[in-house]
């Protein structure tokens, strides 16, 4: 494992420079703030010329860093609030169907593993009350509460088999929970801004943004080939749809609006000449002033 001295030495031999913040305060930053791996994830939006970064700065990858950081925290919070809304429309249909028993009874029946995983914690300090009252015989206002994310959209997708109701289109759910996971696992999301989706933007989600009619067909499409964006476009479709709460929205949306109008152009020079980022920020700036 390197020493931070060495870690330094290693970035400049790659082409990173410190002109805007020295090598004392980086040295710093690794040692108290941050730690290589993380930083060292955003050089991959760099162009790199006989293996040297061109135009990197080590304050570039320190604010991108911090940037992504005050993202990941309003992804998983808007996570959240899909999560909640999700089991709020499920509890109320459930309960014009029938006692809440039935739909847990047979949807374990056919996923064992789930009563399984919720036994696993039975010696939680937050959930082993539940546990120990009702397993394995769960009512589904109990159920949901000791599922993860995964198992409440399976569950949303076998009241719709059993009911013939949707509760959430399970089409995008994999890419929420994706985003719901590595924010809240500290995963570095705007790391890899090239690259891009395998096979072609959804129709839906192409729909949703052309509605909000701020952006160009060319824009939209090479946006929407990005795969960081994609799946972040993919999470304002899930999170419009699924947040039935204007007063929940209109506060996470100024969150986002902060952060992009206000957080994100505090250091926007550092950027002019990386149109990769550019033209990303351009395209989400659109989008969510829209919102």
């Amino acid at each position: 494992m390197l020493s931070t001295d060495e870690l330094i030495c290693h970035m400049k031999e790659k082409g990173i420079q410190f002109n805007i913040v020295d090598e004392s305060a980086a040295k710093d930053f690794l040692t108290y703030n941050n730690y290589y791996m993380k930083l060292a994830a955003f050089r991959t939006n760099y162009e790199k010329v006989d293996n040297k970064y061109l135009n990197l700065e080590f304050a570039y990858l320190q604010e991108l860093s911090t940037i992504d950081m005050r993202l990941r925290y309003i992804i998983i919070n808007m996570c959240l609030d899909i999560e909640h809304y999700i089991k709020v429309t499920l509890l109320n249909k459930v309960k014009d169907k029938e006692d809440g028993y039935q739909l847990v009874r047979k949807f374990v029946t056919k996923n064992e593993r789930v009563l399984r995983n919720i036994y696993r914690h039975k010696a939680s300090e937050y959930s082993h009350g539940l546990i120990e009252n009702y397993y394995p015989f769960f009512p589904i206002w109990v159920f949901v509460e000791l599922i993860s994310f995964g198992d409440l959209t399976y569950l949303c997708e076998f009241y719709k088999k059993m009911y013939g109701e949707e509760i959430i289109d399970n089409k995008f759910m994999n890419q929420v929970r994706d985003l719901r996971n590595a924010s809240a696992h500290s995963n570095c999301l705007t790391n890899k801004l090239q690259e891009k989706i395998t096979g072609a933007p959804d129709k839906r989600i192409l729909d949703f943004v052309k509605q909000l009619d701020c952006v160009g067909r060319s824009s939209l499409l090479n946006n929407m080939s990005r795969s960081f964006m994609y799946n972040f476009v993919v999470l304002l479709y899930v999170y419009d749809r699924a947040v039935t709460s204007d007063g929940v929205k209109k506060n996470r949306y100024r969150e986002l609006n902060e952060l992009v109008n206000v957080r994100m152009l505090k250091n926007k020079t550092y950027f002019e000449k990386n149109n990769v980022i550019k033209t990303q920020y351009k395209f989400i700036k659109k989008v969510v002033d829209k919102l």
